[in-house]
């Protein structure tokens, strides 16, 4: 099995594990499908009766507390076993306002406090829990009455109560971080994508389409960031919709990146006349959509769907990994297309991630094909330079100067067959005569002497006129010499040493 194909088995198996059902928990949901909601024209903290002017029974996920304040009568019906449950027990609200809330006509807390004007109001934070005496709750029906006001939001939205019910106490933080960390998985995978191929391009000076993965990457992992930060503090409500702009924003930063990578990399003519046309219809589109979560979907879809039609077009013309992206692509945008909410809370970021490992491994894939050219290349280039040394040095030997003993003589380096290092010391092998002692270091005399000799071990030069044959040993590598010596070859530099001598 190729390694880019055991990574993505991996990553699917770690996406699959990730979707285990969580442990059961026994919850009691408010019935915020049909409650009687009133707008009260005078201030006050009592409840009211739910029957006079200006009350109405509507659906409880269409309700909106943004820039009023309101009344909300709703029931619960308490299982046995929760009604004598001898754990605490809480009533949990997830709004986007500031609340107080009374169940069976008990005061039971405040989140903030609600008011009917912005001065007098004190933000309450977006997810909060209530505790419920012991004992006030019995199997059955009960009524659940709840003061809300939101004046301090800067958005209003479609459905800014998302969640209202009673289940075991506990910090709302605290679960809703469990419910995120399975998408804190893929961080590590998008955060060091960013880094290693954001590196890598700005050393190569390629601020193209290589440029736009770590993009992508970094975007998605701010995304990410941004939904979590749910999780790790009990934020007030108004910073609900930063958080929400965060998220979108990035969306649409990730969505952007991913679409002109796949343009610069596969399109060449008109490319930018189809990035600005598909750009301005890609923001109409969002501007006119409803709700974030449809915003944030389509962020994500449509520069996808670009991105997989112009791959299967560059498919078409044979472009090299133009059917991978193309069916990367397609499964991408297909989740998304049918599993929207799903797929924002709990696919995105291991779909994400998948689809940047892909995208990494054919970048990876380049690189090496890449650097092997290059090295090629560089032993082409070396060999030549090897030849010409050799010409030159035939024509015209160059001398070294050698200090011996406290004498200096004039030494062909064509002569020399090998040098071997001794300390501060050389012992040149020379042919027709003695070895020499030469009082310099190994290191100084290589970059005194041509391009004719080779490094073939710390400790030895080679002189490559003077080189008949590599031969292999269980002990390691040798070069026998015209000599009828032998030289040890370093296994660091021997597959240097085998380029050098093809």
């Amino acid at each position: 099995m190729k390694k880019h194909q055991l990574i993505l088995i991996t990553w699917l198996a770690l996406l699959i594990g990730s979707l285990r059902p969580a442990a059961a928990q026994e919850v009691a949901h408010v019935n915020i499908g049909a409650m009687i909601v009133c707008e009260l024209a005078s201030s006050t903290n009592i409840p009211p009766s739910f029957s006079g002017d200006g009350c109405t029974t509507m659906n409880g996920r269409l309700v909106s507390p943004h820039k009023r304040a309101i009344w909300l009568r709703m029931t619960v019906d308490i299982p046995e076993t929760m009604a004598h449950s001898p754990r605490p027990l809480g009533l949990f609200i997830s709004a986007k306002a500031a609340s107080r809330a009374w169940v069976n006509g008990q005061l039971i807390g405040n989140n903030g406090e609600p008011a009917h004007n912005a001065e007098a109001e004190v933000p309450g934070r977006m997810d909060a829990v209530f505790p419920v005496p012991h004992g006030l709750l019995h199997a059955g029906e009960n009524t659940v009455i709840i003061q809300m006001s939101g004046h301090h939001g800067y958005i209003g939205l479609v459905s800014p109560i998302h969640f209202i019910a009673i289940a075991a106490y506990a910090a709302p933080s605290d679960t809703i971080l469990r419910e995120y960390m399975p998408s804190l998985l893929p961080l590590g995978v998008l955060v060091l994508g960013a880094l290693y191929f954001g590196v890598l391009a700005i050393r190569r000076r390629d601020y193209g389409p290589r440029l736009l993965i770590p993009l992508t990457a970094l975007f998605s992992a701010a995304q990410l960031l941004a939904e979590v930060s749910r999780g790790f503090t009990p934020y007030l409500y108004p910073f609900h919709d930063i958080r929400l702009v965060l998220i979108l924003a990035f969306a649409v930063a990730t969505g952007v990146s991913l679409f002109l990578h796949v343009l610069t990399r596969f399109l060449g003519k008109h490319r930018w006349l189809i990035a600005g046309i598909s750009l301005v219809i890609y923001a109409a589109l969002l501007l006119f959509a409803d709700g974030f979560d449809r915003k944030s979907s389509l962020a994500l879809l449509l520069p996808s769907l670009y991105a997989m039609m112009i791959a299967v077009y560059a498919s078409t013309r044979g472009a090299k990994l133009a059917g991978g992206y193309a069916a990367a692509l397609f499964l991408f945008s297909g989740l998304i297309f049918f599993t929207p909410t799903q797929f924002l809370d709990t696919y995105f970021y291991y779909c994400v991630a998948g689809l940047l490992l892909f995208l990494f491994i054919g970048e990876i894939r380049d690189h090496q094909r890449e650097r092997r050219l290059r090295e090629r290349e560089k032993a082409r280039a070396d060999k030549l330079q090897v030849i010409l040394d050799e010409s030159r040095e035939r024509e015209s030997p160059t001398n070294i100067k050698i200090t011996s003993a406290g004498k200096v003589e004039f030494i062909p380096t064509s002569d020399i067959a090998f040098c071997k290092g001794a300390g501060d010391y050389v012992e040149l092998t020379v042919k027709g005569r003695a070895p020499v002692l030469h009082s310099q270091s190994l290191n100084d005399m290589e970059t005194e002497l041509p391009g004719t000799f080779l490094r073939v071990h710390r400790s030895y030069l080679v002189n490559t006129a003077f080189i008949r044959a590599l031969e292999r040993e269980a002990s390691g590598a040798q070069l026998i010499l015209t000599t009828g010596e032998t030289v040890p070859v370093s296994r660091r530099i021997l597959p240097s040493v085998r380029k050098a001598l093809t």
